[in-house]
């Protein structure tokens, strides 16, 4: 008997003997509790069941489909590439480093997935063209697009040149754009899915992320403009919002004015339980919206609970964000610029990796090395 028609044939037994049972006498007490349970019991084994079902069949639908992952050497972008192939998918990856690059597509094809790697800047409009050419020239489709590539500095705005706020619109708005207008007449071909990896930080600004922070606005703008207006061309646009993750960039990061104390505050909040989700968790939820072409995904509870009460209550948010910004370390008499590398090199640092241990061990799993920015 097929796993689901067991659970099924046992609840219809069940429901026929309850019933045979009120027909004799009144049922006791201890007899309603027990059928209860009973009750309780085959609707969690059905449940489950059909969940896993169904779990089998979104994975299904991804076998033969052909998903393009920018950023996709290390971090998020790099698990995203792994759940693509595990669940049947010929993966291609980008990064503007080719010895990450090498790295990633090595380590995917060890891993059974179908993967191919092209070096590409996702600023250069060019670049993308031939990115988005060479996927489809080499696998004949294109089924999903997962904008990823992103660059992060950590430190107060008044400490960052204007180029940091322009690197940042660079990848972070003009990269997915450029991805975007490349693969679209693709997608619509094979009424396939785009998604754009946003953040918490496009809906609720947190103190000394703000070029980053600026950029996501931005793209999820973006994001949820082109989810509208692709609706007659059977392209599905997803717009993921995560949180916190746990994949390591802390390493990557770059740190301006008082490097180490920013690395500190940082590395910690990115590596604790309860505020951050880990990478492969993450991934998993993404893979499986984009299957089910879901329409908006918002990856922990944390992240839904301040996006609600900024949505509430902004002037709150402002006012809590306005604490946080007097928390956090000020602007020194000379500023100066680190990787998360050299940062975490002082004694806060390795503090503050201790207590984020979950963290660190997304480092080397993740391939983060700290020479490329860009996730």
């Amino acid at each position: 008997m097929s796993g689901w028609k067991a659970p099924v044939a046992l609840l219809g037994a069940r429901w026929a003997l309850n019933r045979y049972r009120n027909r004799k006498r009144r049922p006791t007490p201890g007899e309603r509790a027990l059928d209860l349970a009973a009750w309780a019991g085959a609707g969690a084994v059905i449940g489950v069941g059909a969940s896993a079902l169904a779990e089998r069949r979104r994975a299904g639908r991804l076998r033969g489909c052909v998903a393009l992952v920018t950023g996709g050497t290390r971090g998020l972008g790099l698990q995203l590439a792994r759940e693509f192939g595990a669940g049947g998918a010929s993966v291609v990856i980008c990064g503007r480093d080719p010895g990450n690059l090498d790295r990633a597509v090595t380590e995917l094809i060890g891993r059974g997935v179908d993967a191919h790697g092209v070096v590409c800047d996702v600023t250069d409009r060019e670049q993308v063209r031939a990115l988005v050419g060479e996927t489809v020239e080499l696998f004949g489709r294109l089924d999903v697009v997962v904008n990823n590539a992103g660059v992060m500095r950590v430190g107060p705005a008044e400490a960052m040149q204007d180029t940091a706020f322009t690197e940042a619109m660079d990848i972070m708005y003009w990269g997915p754009f450029n991805v975007a207008r490349e693969a679209l007449p693709h997608l619509r071909g094979t009424e396939g899915s785009l998604v754009n990896i946003t953040s918490i930080g496009a809906y609720l600004t947190v103190p000394h992320l703000l070029p980053y922070s600026t950029a996501k606005h931005a793209w999820a703008a973006l994001s949820e403009g082109l989810a509208a207006e692709t609706g007659r061309s059977g392209v599905r646009v997803t717009t993921v919002v995560p949180g916190l993750m746990r994949t390591g960039s802390h390493r990557g990061v770059l740190f301006v004015g008082d490097p180490e104390r920013e690395y500190a505050w940082f590395a910690l909040l990115a590596g604790l339980p309860l505020l951050s989700t880990d990478a492969d968790r993450a991934a998993r939820r993404v893979v499986a919206a984009t299957a089910r072409r879901r329409g908006f995904v918002v990856l922990n509870p944390t992240t839904r609970v301040a996006m609600a009460v900024h949505g509430l209550a902004p002037g709150l948010t402002q006012q809590a964000m306005r604490v946080a910004g007097r928390i956090l370390p000020t602007v020194p008499d000379h500023v100066t610029e680190r990787s998360g590398h050299e940062s975490g090199n002082s004694r806060m640092g390795r503090l503050a990796e201790s207590a984020a241990a979950l963290n660190e061990r997304a480092v080397d799993r993740l391939n983060q090395d700290t020479r490329d920015r860009r996730d």
